[in-house]
């Protein structure tokens, strides 16, 4: 009885690591991509940032320029009482 639950364990957690090992080229990325990554980019030199849901592509000058003008509206800063959390039960 014990030595099938122990074969399975071993077997599983050697396809594990072997997925893993076969997988992991894929998903790692390459130095030349690592090194672009990490450079910063003035925000003109962007690409267009696809919005979705039919609202198209805008440059990213224009979304700062949105966040600035139009800031996340914050509750406490309204006077709003925050909204009583009820743990359990109707």
């Amino acid at each position: 009885m014990r030595l099938p639950i122990l074969s399975f364990c071993i077997a599983s957690l050697a396809g594990v690591v072997i997925v893993c090992a076969v997988l992991f080229p894929h998903a790692s990325m390459s130095r030349a991509e690592a090194e672009a990554a990490r450079t910063p980019v003035p925000m003109e030199e962007l690409d267009l940032v696809d919005l979705g849901g039919g609202y198209g592509e805008l440059p990213v000058i224009e979304l700062i320029g949105y966040y600035l003008e139009n800031p996340p509206r914050v509750t406490a800063a309204t006077g709003a009482a925050p909204k009583k959390k009820h743990f359990g039960g109707c």
